[in-house]
């Protein structure tokens, strides 16, 4: 049993759609009295009167309730695009880490160097990597033999 915890609130997820739910409703009503009140002012335009274009306060309410649908359209997504930043950024960075280091990497990120002639002669390892301390750890190793983190397989 874990005893580390979740990041994040508890009902992060049930807060996200209430975001996402939100942020739509609150962007069709914004785009509805756009639209009316756009309209209320074309059409008091065209007129050959010159008449006062009623509902035109509308649009100045549609762009007043867009700052807020987007604020919970932001909320409501804001995960899965750093999800998607993230994603599209780690390989880069380990690819400079690799090119910055000449294969050593960075604290085991980006290390591309082939260890069939490793630094410490007396050592066979031929496992992973650890990602905190970079040292090569045994094929069947669960935890680093340098510092004790997990090792991932």
């Amino acid at each position: 049993m874990s005893t580390t915890s979740t990041p994040g609130l508890r009902g992060q997820g049930g807060w996200r759609l209430v975001f996402r739910v939100a942020g739509v409703l609150l962007l069709v009503v914004a785009l509805v009295f756009l639209g009316l009140g756009l309209q209320s002012f074309f059409a008091a335009s065209g007129d050959e009167e010159g008449g006062f274009p009623s509902r035109f306060w509308m649009a100045s309410v549609g762009i007043a309730i867009l700052g807020p649908a987007a604020w919970c359209l932001q909320a409501g997504f804001v995960g899965a695009a750093a999800r998607y930043v993230a994603g599209e950024t780690t390989p880069v960075v380990k690819d400079s880490a690799s090119y910055l280091t000449d294969g050593e990497g960075i604290l085991g990120l980006g290390r591309t160097l082939d260890d069939a002639a490793p630094t410490d002669p007396t050592s066979t390892a031929t496992g992973p990597y650890c990602s905190r301390c970079g040292t090569r750890n045994d094929a069947d190793a669960s935890f680093c033999d340098s510092c004790g983190a997990a090792l991932a397989h």
